[in-house]
């Protein structure tokens, strides 16, 4: 059963998911003059992503000028950019689900949790993305894959190039420790982009977004005390780790500050679970992942059925 309040910017919700409007726009029309997407990262949750992207790609629903993708979410940004439907869905199911792409027992021997190398060789020569098409569908729009820098753990929003936006998905989703050295471009090697920027809203935002729709793989609900350091890593041999965690910590606080506070003139429209999903980070099950891919399809046609229709584009002045 749909329930729809307007007092608390929640446009939409249900027992899996909501939609809430915060900032300029909230209760009433949506203008903006250039409207952005936001994918979070999350790993194998980020099957709830591609069942909203899917929803929006069946209905043709492709009016963002930016967007802006972390981990799975740039993964997921990148098959939307290309109008692949299904593909992020199959390459979650399909592909990290196999023992060649999470394997505890390699970590163990000194080799990568996740194999990286591996998933994105098999992508590429199995099932690859039209990103000619992602070129032309973007028209003058703006795609960027957020990786951290492993010298000074600094966000940086690696624009689309159709020759380097595989790598720079990969460099995105390299979650330190589990994919062990990170991925060099250019010189500069980089780490998963939710160390530094987990939420690139402001990113979006810095972007030319005065409209950011955020798709998430968190709850709304989820805060930093999900997250807090141990007490005792500052005192273990963990230095590195620890500035790690607390950039992702900081980074995570701001954007949940500008995600419920956004500046004045911008809106944030935040599709989100209302509980943590079914699946996790990785080795889910496939009950799981297909269950997280139903809730985002629904969640999509909720979006499209609701606040899309409010959302009105205002020419620059």
């Amino acid at each position: 059963m749909m329930a729809a309040t307007e007092h608390d910017g929640t446009e939409a919700a249900s027992e899996h998911y909501s939609i809430t409007v915060t900032g300029a726009a909230a209760g009433g029309t949506i203008g903006y003059r250039r409207l952005a997407l936001v994918c979070e990262g999350g790993g194998q949750r980020g099957i709830f992503t591609a069942g909203v992207l899917d929803s929006f790609m069946h209905h043709n629903f492709f009016p963002f000028r930016t967007m802006v993708g972390v981990s799975a979410g740039a993964q997921n940004i990148s098959a939307y950019a290309c109008g692949a439907r299904g593909y992020a869905r199959h390459a979650i199911l399909r592909y990290t689900t196999q023992r060649a792409f999470f394997d505890p027992l390699r970590f163990a021997r000194g080799g990568h949790l996740i194999d990286l190398d591996w998933y994105f060789d098999a992508l590429h020569s199995e099932v690859p993305l039209d990103l000619q098409l992602a070129q032309h569908r973007l028209d003058g729009g703006s795609l960027y894959v957020c990786a951290s820098r492993c010298d000074n753990l600094a966000a940086e929003y690696l624009p689309f190039h159709t020759e380097r936006l595989p790598h720079a998905i990969k460099a995105s989703s390299a979650i330190p420790l589990f994919y062990r050295g990170g991925v060099s471009i250019d010189g500069v090697d980089y780490w998963d982009g939710g160390v530094s920027d987990a939420l690139p809203v402001e990113a979006a935002h810095a972007r030319g977004g005065d409209c950011i729709v955020v798709v998430r793989t968190l709850p709304h609900s989820a805060d930093q005390a999900q997250l807090k350091l141990p007490r005792n890593l500052r005192h273990q041999r963990l230095q590195q780790t620890a500035a790690m965690v607390e950039t992702h910590l900081q980074s995570y606080s701001a954007a949940r500050s500008f995600i419920n506070n956004p500046p004045e003139a911008v809106t944030v429209i935040e599709i989100a679970p209302t509980k943590p999903l079914r699946s996790r980070l990785l080795g889910s099950k496939l009950e799981a992942l297909r269950h997280d891919y139903r809730i985002g399809l629904h969640c999509g046609r909720t979006f499209l059925d609701g606040v899309a229709g409010r959302l009105h584009h205002r020419p620059a002045h």
